[in-house]
């Protein structure tokens, strides 16, 4: 194994894998939204039913990066994320066939507890073998990869409309399913060897969720980063109605908007990946979560008052979704660098509570949805601020007594 202190840059090669992997969940999300007006009309349920699908999926993959990370830390990475994938893989062919919105629903549980592996043990690898700063550096490039899957996902799942209907979208995932499990069993290297696990009991490994959860320098992390998430959730979950039946955008430009949104992410992640090692991870973070509340406030008066119309809600957005990946890369490293002993269960952890609340958010967007955006901005618009609130509320906390 690469030692952390010895490894200062991520290699391209690992990063195109790692960020391949971490895509499963993002595609899982993305490549189906704009079907969901057509799954709803389909399947004779309404639109709240159908968005319910993609709480649903959060709640699962928040599940399964709980269980998936202390085990990891106790057996492996490379098993872990290939038995996963596996699950992910069976559980898309169970949503393409799907004769009821119940059998979806399960489906979509299925496939996230799989999906969760992937995206919580790869960041996991990453951390097993770059220093913190280099974690961080090696994240933001994981994932300007990763941001091909929601800037290309929502688009090819429009196309795809075009010449077939919502179930061949799930029969893609699955595909791409396969193909991830091949290239973990061909192409991953284990990079937990057994003499740095040797010493953890699964028990144990379980109990570092007690001491991430009791550290204040922590929860900070957690916390922030997690109500960040959740305002993109929201956002994801949102849209598809808001844009196509609010503002009648055509399902095959979905795509469209949706990639404006990636297009800031991947900037941030850029400048995250060039300026961390020298600004300092906290201080990215915090610059973030500011640009993220101004963005959110923005768009819930934008929703409340219908100023500007389509773009009144798209531009504000910009920002809450382009800070995205500061925000988690930073957050991540931080809790990993602090607990490396336990680094499975701090990515599984951080994952799960971003996802949790996350599902939260989707709950809440389609519980108020009213057919008008209200709703969608009114719930991002309170993540970004309560991010903000815990940012600054417990660095001040933690920060020492004169």
């Amino acid at each position: 194994m690469t030692s952390p202190a010895s490894s200062p840059a991520p290699g391209r090669s690992l990063i195109l894998l790692l960020g391949s992997l971490v895509m499963v969940g993002p595609l899982a999300v993305d490549m189906y939204l704009p079907s969901l007006p057509d799954i709803a009309a389909n399947l004779a349920v309404p639109a709240a039913e159908v968005q319910r699908t993609i709480t649903v999926f959060l709640l699962g993959f928040a599940l399964g990066m709980l269980v998936y990370g202390p085990i990891s830390d106790r057996f492996g990475r490379r098993p872990v994320i290939a038995a996963g994938l596996a699950l992910f893989l069976l559980a898309s062919i169970l949503c393409a066939s799907a004769d009821g919105i119940g059998t979806l629903t399960v489906g979509r549980l299925l496939q996230a507890i799989g999906g969760g592996a992937a995206s919580a043990l790869a960041r996991a690898v990453a951390k097993d073998l770059f220093s913190t700063e280099g974690a961080a550096r090696a994240l933001s490039l994981m994932a300007m990869v990763m941001a091909i899957a929601p800037m290309a996902a929502p688009t090819v799942g429009g196309q795809i409309l075009l010449v077939a209907d919502w179930r061949t979208i799930f029969y893609v995932l699955a595909a791409f399913g396969a193909a991830g499990l091949l290239a973990t069993l061909t192409l991953l290297p284990e990079s937990l060897p057994p003499s740095a696990r040797a010493g953890i009991r699964l028990l144990g490994a379980f109990g570092a969720y007690g001491r991430l959860l009791t550290d204040r320098h922590a929860l900070g992390d957690l916390t922030s980063g997690a109500f960040t998430s959740a305002a993109m959730f929201a956002y994801i979950t949102g849209t598809p109605f808001v844009y196509i039946e609010y503002f009648g955008v055509p399902p095959q430009w979905y795509g469209a908007l949706f990639g404006a949104n990636v297009v800031a992410l991947l900037i941030a992640s850029g400048l995250n990946a060039r300026f961390v090692g020298q600004a300092g991870l906290l201080r990215i973070t915090r610059l973030s979560i500011v640009l993220a509340a101004v963005g959110g406030i923005a768009l819930l008066a934008a929703g409340a008052t219908g100023f500007g119309g389509l773009w009144g809600v798209a531009v504000p957005l910009l920002l809450v979704v382009g800070v995205q990946t500061p925000v988690a890369a930073n957050c991540t490293a931080r809790l990993m660098g602090r607990f490396p002993a336990n680094a499975g269960a701090a990515s599984a952890l951080f994952g799960a509570v971003r996802f949790g609340l996350g599902a939260g958010a989707s709950a809440l967007v389609g519980l108020l949805h009213d057919g008008t955006p209200l709703a969608m901005c009114a719930v991002v618009a309170a993540c970004c601020v309560l991010a903000f609130v815990a940012r600054f509320g417990l660095d001040r906390l933690n920060r020492p007594a004169n």
